[in-house]
């Protein structure tokens, strides 16, 4: 796919949902691209509907008003918030069964190996969900989606539930698979030292009706990135300052 023109394009897109009070708005005029292999990070308050915009990236619900664009034949992976694995299948078959619409055998099986074995998950790989913890759980669901070779990866706070040492391995297993494969990302999160170290682009959503209210972009190449840097701490204080409008002044502990 040319990298000039956009893997996806959403143009006002407008979401509410019935309550008891009638309709919540909680999308409202939302625009923006995604170019391929670019990070693209949404970080906004909890609950103001960052993951029903996914859903509809990824077809799960149809906004109201408003339009998606998408390439024919983009192949889309979701690695959702909560694992949605099968639980009659063994970790090896729930990603085999996801790659065979779109991989012959030998190369689904050598990636299938090699993730495994980059997510510490090669020796479960003959157990099934019920037998995981719900970090292996959360693994398994990031590996199943990297593993279709997709041309646009959507995440849900995709390393919520793992321990610092896991959330490192598998944001270094996906980086790998990014930067060998190519393909765009758009993730949730709501920890901004995360966003700027990962992302390309940062764009920040207001409390519902959801909107973009601030795009933040980080040029610095992600390998050279270092959260003491003058430069990097900027951007994390720039995120801070949007999210949390009445702090006068933010803090840097000295990191020596």
């Amino acid at each position: 796919m040319e990298s000039n023109k956009p893997i996806l394009e959403l143009n006002q897109i407008q979401k509410s949902f019935r309550n008891n009070n009638g309709n919540l708005r909680v999308l409202q005029d939302v625009s923006f691209q995604v170019y391929p292999g670019e990070i693209v990070a949404l970080i906004g308050p909890s609950g103001c509907g960052k993951t029903t915009l996914l859903n509809i990236v990824a077809g799960l619900t149809a906004p109201d008003r408003g339009g998606l664009e998408k390439p024919a034949g983009l192949r889309l992976a979701f690695a959702f918030q909560e694992p949605r694995l099968l639980p009659w299948k063994t970790v090896e078959d729930n990603i085999r069964f996801v790659q065979g619409n779109f991989l012959q055998p030998a190369e689904a099986e050598e990636i299938r190996e090699t993730l495994l074995c980059g997510a510490g998950l090669a020796k479960y790989k003959n157990s099934y969900p019920a037998e995981l913890s719900g970090g292996m759980k959360q693994r398994l669901e990031i590996v199943r989606a990297l593993s279709v070779k997709p041309d646009l990866l959507l995440m849900d706070e995709p390393f919520k539930s793992l321990d610092i040492a896991l959330k490192h391995r598998l944001t270094y297993l996906t980086l790998a698979e990014h930067g060998r494969e190519g393909f765009a990302v758009l993730f949730i999160t709501h920890d901004p030292e995360e966003a700027v170290m990962l992302a390309d682009r940062v764009l920040v959503f207001s409390d519902k009706p959801a909107k973009i209210c601030q795009e933040i972009t980080v040029d610095q190449p992600r390998q050279e990135r270092n959260i003491k840097d003058d430069s990097i701490y900027k951007k994390v204080e720039e995120l801070l300052a949007y999210l949390l409008k009445d702090l006068k002044q933010i803090p840097r502990s000295n990191p020596n």
